[in-house]
C-alpha cells in the first residue's frame, strides 16, 4: 500500500480522503479471504487500496473495478496493480450508474462472489449501485458498502441507500463495523463505518 500510495503521488495529482485506511483494507482482505471470493467487483478504485487487498486476499482472486475518475493518480495505480497482480485486475471507466448495468458477466461465470460499494455518494447513485450490482452477483453474494457515517454531509447517501436495501429484502445485514471495530449498528461518532451483508 506504501508503494501504491508514493506512485500515485508521484503522479502530480491531489489526492483526496477518499481512500480505503489500513485497518479496512486488512478487513476486506480477511473478508475476502473468509468468503472464498475469487471473482470480486469494486464500484470505486481511486488509487487501489481496496483492490490491493482483495488481491492480496489469494492468488486466485480477481477484481474488477469501476471507476469515473481518469486523473493521472487513477492510472498510476492501475500501472502498479497490473505490474503486481497481471491478469488479475480489470478497470472500467465512467459513471458506474451506466456502466455497472452495462457490464455482461462472462459466460463462464456465474457472477461476482463479493462486491464492495465505495463510489459515488449521493443516494441516488448508491442506490443505483446497490440494485445494479446485485444483477452482476451471484446469489447469496457478499456485499459492503462504505461510508454509513450520516453525521457527515457524504455519508447520508450511502446510509439511506443501505437501510432502504436492508428494508426491502434486498440485503441481508450481516456486519457492522465503525472504526474497524464489529458493532451492533453504526453510530457516531466514527471516522469511517460500513456494512457488510447478503444479497437474497
Amino acid at each position: 500500500m506504501e508503494s501504491a500510495f508514493r506512485r500515485a503521488q508521484g503522479s502530480g495529482a491531489a489526492l483526496d480522503d477518499g481512500i480505503s485506511g489500513l485497518a479496512q483494507v486488512l478487513y476486506l482482505m480477511y473478508l475476502a479471504r473468509a468468503r472464498k471470493a475469487s471473482s470480486i467487483a469494486e464500484i470505486g478504485f481511486n488509487i487501489g487500496y481496496s483492490s490491493i487487498g482483495f488481491l492480496e486476499s489469494s492468488p486466485q482472486v480477481k477484481v474488477t473495478s469501476f471507476e469515473i475518475n481518469t486523473e493521472a493518480s487513477v492510472e498510476s495505480a492501475k500501472e502498479f496493480i497490473d505490474s503486481r497482480y497481471p491478469d488479475r485486475h480489470h478497470l472500467i471507466y465512467g459513471d458506474s450508474t451506466h456502466t455497472v448495468p452495462a457490464f455482461q458477466v462472462p459466460p463462464s461465470s456465474d457472477g461476482f462472489d463479493l462486491v464492495f460499494i465505495d463510489g459515488g455518494h449521493d443516494y441516488p447513485c448508491v442506490k443505483a449501485d446497490i440494485a445494479n450490482a446485485r444483477r452482476l452477483a451471484k446469489p447469496g453474494a457478499t456485499i459492503v458498502v462504505d461510508d454509513l457515517t450520516p453525521w457527515f454531509k457524504w455519508g447520508i447517501g450511502p446510509t439511506t441507500a443501505w437501510d432502504e436495501a436492508v428494508r426491502d429484502g434486498i440485503v441481508t445485514p450481516l456486519e457492522y463495523m465503525s472504526d474497524a471495530v464489529a458493532v451492533s449498528r453504526v453510530q457516531g461518532p466514527a471516522e469511517r463505518a460500513w456494512a457488510v451483508g447478503q444479497y437474497r
